[in-house]
């Protein structure tokens, strides 16, 4: 039977030891900054007064808050490329069309020019 080995990173969030289980510690470490940086910035707001337990509520609240917000935009983004793309597939048909109209006229030309130098 095969063994999985999950590495750990050792965080420090506003204070305290976290033993984290993680395949990529680096982005483990990314984040424990993100989250403590967040309940300092809130504790600094309120003066430090605000228990820890309230305050990793309150930066959860801000951190989702943030992702909903970077989720929307996302979807915003996603809609506005699909609108364009839609445009873009419009025009190239459009001129595709046009192009294939010029074609048909031109092939149907030569013929008619045959057709009257025949008469001739």
């Amino acid at each position: 039977m095969a063994e999985n080995h999950i590495g750990g990173a050792l965080v420090e969030v506003f204070g305290e030891e976290y033993q984290i289980a993680t395949n990529d510690a680096r982005q483990v470490r990314k984040i424990a900054a993100y989250v403590d940086a967040k309940m300092r910035e809130i504790a600094d707001l309120h003066g430090g007064r605000v228990p820890t337990a309230k305050l990793a509520v309150l930066a959860a609240m801000t951190i989702a808050d943030e992702l909903f917000k970077s989720a929307h935009q996302q979807n915003q983004i996603a809609e506005t490329a699909q609108e364009n793309l839609e445009r873009l597939t419009q025009l190239v048909d459009e001129r595709a069309d046009m192009f294939s109209s010029l074609l048909d006229r031109a092939g149907a030309q030569p013929v008619r020019q045959a057709e009257a130098a025949s008469i001739e």
